[in-house]
């Protein structure tokens, strides 16, 4: 056989294999605890972890945007506050943060939602805080 037919060989047969193997690791099923949620259940166990990172904040006596519930249903009426300098700022925030253990090894869905508490405005010591919440656990789903 000539090195191009056994490339081809290779990528035709043990390709799909590989693909497949991972797909089925530990890892990829260890968050599912039955089929995934709809996107508007995420969307509202997102946000009621939103709501609950907003009152931590405000707890805490931090700076609080309306931006972290703009769209979350029941707050409609919720206007975004922040200037798009302050929007970038947070976004970078986001991005510079260290993940927390439990974000770490929760996979990419957990990652994304602690991100992106930060970048609506919740200050990073509460989206840690929020990591360890049940609400947290629910819109990682």
């Amino acid at each position: 056989m000539t090195p191009w037919r056994l490339t081809r060989l290779s990528v035709t047969l043990v390709l799909p294999g590989l693909l497949l193997t991972g797909a089925c690791s530990p890892g990829a099923l260890a968050l599912r605890d039955g089929p995934a949620p709809d996107h508007s259940t995420r969307i509202a166990s997102e946000c009621r972890l939103l709501e609950r990172a907003q009152a931590e904040t405000m707890a805490r006596n931090l700076p609080s945007w309306p931006d972290v519930l703009a769209g979350c249903p029941g707050h409609e009426s919720v206007v975004p506050a922040m200037t798009m300098a302050q929007a970038s700022d947070a976004t970078r925030r986001a991005n510079r943060a260290s993940l927390p253990e439990q974000v770490s090894g929760a996979g990419a869905r957990a990652e994304i939602v602690y991100r992106r508490m930060i970048t609506r405005g919740v200050p990073p010591a509460v989206a840690e805080a929020m990591t360890a919440t049940a609400e947290f656990a629910a819109a990682i789903r």
